[in-house]
C-alpha cells in the first residue's frame, strides 16, 4: 500500500475526517474516549495525516509548537502528541517525511531561536524515532544528552504538571489517557536484544499500562544523522525555495 502526507491544521478537518481519525485511533488504544480525543485535537497545531490512493486515512499524528521560556532564554517545542499507523502500513517513510516538514517549518520560522522535539512515548517504536533520527538527546542509553534534563524536567512539569515525576522521568495520568492495545504492547523476540528497547523497557516498565516517557532532542541538522538528517535536510531545503 503506498502512502503520501498531508499537513493540515486541526480546524481544516472535515467531519468524516475526524470519524477516520477516531475509529483508527480507537482500534488501536484501550480506554480511550471521543470527548478526549477530540479535545486533544483542538488543542494541537497541526495534524499530519498519511493516506492511501483512495485518500483514506491510514495513519496519523498531531503536532503542536509553541513557545517555553526558561531562565529569560527562549525556545521553541514541538510537542508529539497522539500518533497511530496501521500496522499493514508499518515500513512506510510518510510519518517520518512528514514530521521533518513540520520540523523544518518551526526552524525556518525560529530564526536564532534554539528549537527542540518534546515526545512522550508509551511504546518502544514511538522511542525508536530518537535513535532513529538524533544524536544527542535525553534520556539515552548512552548517558548522551544528560545535560538537557533541566530542560526536559521544566517543559514536562509545565505541560503534565503533577503527572510527571521528574525522578523517574515518567508521566502517569490520573485517568486513562489510552494505551497501546494488547498486541502493539507485546516486544518481538528480534526486538529483545536492541539496546535502545531494552533501555525503554527499564526506564518505563508500566508502558502497557499507559505510563509515558518524556523525551527531548535540539531540532538542528548538526544534531541529525542516517535518514534523519537527508529528510530533514530535504525538507529545510523546500522550505527555503522560491515559490
Amino acid at each position: 500500500m503506498t502512502l503520501h502526507h498531508r499537513i493540515v491544521a486541526p480546524s481544516d478537518l472535515s467531519g468524516p475526517q475526524h470519524e477516520q481519525m477516531y475509529l483508527l485511533f480507537a482500534a488501536h488504544y484501550a480506554q480511550v474516549s471521543r470527548q478526549g480525543f477530540e479535545r486533544d485535537l483542538a488543542s494541537k497545531t497541526w495534524v499530519i495525516l498519511l493516506l492511501d490512493e483512495l485518500e483514506v486515512i491510514r495513519g496519523f499524528s498531531t503536532q503542536e509548537t509553541y513557545l517555553f521560556t526558561l531562565g529569560g532564554r527562549d525556545q521553541h517545542i514541538l510537542f508529539s502528541g497522539d500518533t497511530i499507523i496501521e500496522p499493514a502500513c508499518w515500513g512506510s517513510q510518510e510519518l517520518v517525511r512528514g514530521w521533518c516538514t513540520v520540523a523544518a517549518r518551526l526552524l525556518s520560522a525560529a530564526g536564532d531561536t534554539p528549537c527542540y522535539w518534546f515526545l512522550i512515548s508509551k511504546g518502544y517504536r514511538t522511542y525508536l524515532y530518537l535513535p532513529l533520527f538524533f544524536l544527542r538527546y535525553h534520556p539515552h542509553h548512552q548517558g548522551i544528552g544528560a545535560e538537557l534534563k533541566p530542560l526536559l524536567d521544566a517543559v514536562a512539569k509545565a505541560k503534565f504538571t503533577d503527572a510527571y515525576d521528574s525522578v523517574s522521568g515518567l508521566i502517569r495520568f490520573g485517568e486513562a489517557h489510552g494505551q497501546l492495545a494488547e498486541t502493539l504492547a507485546e516486544i518481538p523476540s528480534k526486538r529483545e536484544d536492541d539496546p535502545a528497547v531494552s533501555f525503554f523497557l527499564l526506564r518505563n516498565p508500566d508502558f502497557a499500562q499507559g505510563v509515558e516517557l518524556a523525551c527531548l532532542a535540539p531540532i538542528t541538522l548538526a544534531n541529525t544523522h542516517r535518514i534523519g538528517r537527508a529528510l530533514l535536510t530535504h525538507a529545510t531545503l523546500r522550505c527555503h525555495a522560491p515559490a
